[in-house]
């Protein structure tokens, strides 16, 4: 009986010592194989999460995306999405970029999202039978085969296409008796992870998923871990392209089937850099206009007047239209009406440079003579 309680005894701290000697990490990874939102899990197909392992490098809840389009480029399908950092006032700042991903791994990544999403508002998102057509898959219809394969409509929505060719390189105009039912909301600022209705746990929402639900019962840090966990965005980000000026030319023209039916407007960083360049430049042409106009001979300013007499301009209404000039300028930055903002601020400094080139072309010319006068120009009070 002794032997047996030594054995026992011995038995047990071999066990506490391996326990305690097993690498965290392994140990964390362990207690989160059965993340509900473990892409490695998902049954649609292995190879394509096949990426997620568990990564805790990105923070998912505080990013957002919005797929603007569905393009064909090349005779191939993309969707134009673009994703958004922390803080982006539902899509309206803080982009990261603009990006291209293969229409059919994005309905993957979409519709593995929504249905988590559904889960966790106690709904069912149900199948989505497009799926089966993300690769070129033969069909009969009528008597006839094709094949088929998930694209782009030509309003930039999503469409199960007909092909002749088993590569689905030849698209044919046929009715096959497909339709999509993966109803993608375009220009919608998607959250890139969704949270329990209920907050408290995620045991509630894991009912019925039995891994799910020995990993509620067991995870006390659910809110933490689950910050890491989106099937879209992770998705998303690990299959993308980038989107080029041609690309995103495309996805701006025209307007996409959508449940969100405003398009944003705002003004992106790059656009930012030469809204503040071009107006610095313009505060610079009018300062060196200004100098250059107080060396004008009197003739030239008497002519000047003549000339703007002649289009039935005077002095007085100089500072008025300058000053309509500069409210259009800020006011159209300010609506983000960036066609006109930039025919005002480029034109304007276009305008500028060309005073300022034909003042000092005069002054060249007179250099040699007299009659000089400081503030001979027009002056503007």
């Amino acid at each position: 009986m002794k032997a047996s309680l030594v054995l026992t005894s011995i038995l047990g701290a071999f066990t506490l010592v391996e326990a305690s000697s097993q690498d965290p990490m392994t140990a964390d990874m362990k207690h989160q194989s059965h993340r509900i939102l473990s892409g490695s899990e998902d049954s649609y197909d292995d190879d394509f999460w096949a990426y997620d392992n568990g990564s805790y490098n990105t923070a998912w809840s505080d990013f957002n995306l919005s797929a603007r389009k569905c393009v064909t480029m090349n005779k191939k399908h993309y969707i134009v999405f673009e994703l958004f950092g922390r803080n982006n006032k539902g899509c309206s700042r803080k982009k990261k970029g603009t990006y291209t991903m293969d229409v059919g791994k994005f309905a993957k990544a979409y519709v593995a999202q929504k249905k988590i999403d559904y889960k966790y508002m106690g709904k069912d998102y149900g199948d989505a039978d497009s799926l089966d057509y993300v690769d070129c898959t033969l069909v009969e219809y009528n008597g006839n085969n094709y094949y088929a394969k998930l694209g782009c409509s030509s309003q930039g929505g999503l469409k199960i296409l007909a092909y002749s060719d088993a590569y689905c390189t030849t698209e044919v105009n046929a009715n096959i008796g497909l339709y999509n039912d993966i109803k993608l909301s375009f220009n919608y600022c998607n959250d890139c992870v969704t949270w329990p209705v209920n907050n408290d746990d995620d045991a509630a929402n894991a009912e019925g998923d039995d891994a799910a639900q020995d990993d509620a019962e067991g995870d006390d840090n659910f809110e933490y871990y689950h910050q890491f966990d989106s099937k879209l965005c992770s998705a998303a980000d690990y299959y993308k392209s980038s989107c080029g000026w041609g690309c995103k030319r495309m996805a701006n023209k025209g307007t996409s089937s959508s449940s969100y039916s405003s398009s944003r407007k705002y003004w992106n960083g790059l656009e930012k850099f030469f809204l503040l360049f071009w107006s610095v430049a313009a505060v610079g042409l009018i300062w060196v206009v200004l100098k250059q106009r107080r060396m004008m001979s009197r003739e030239d300013a008497i002519v000047e007047e003549a000339t703007m007499n002649g289009v039935g301009l005077r002095k007085r209404h100089i500072f008025p239209i300058a000053l309509g000039v500069i409210f259009f300028i800020i006011f159209s930055m300010f609506m983000v009406w960036k066609r006109l903002t930039w025919l005002l601020l480029i034109g304007s400094n276009l305008g500028l440079f060309a005073h300022f080139a034909f003042l000092r072309r005069k002054a060249k010319q007179r250099s040699g003579l007299t009659g000089y006068v400081k503030d001979g120009g027009l002056q503007i009070s």
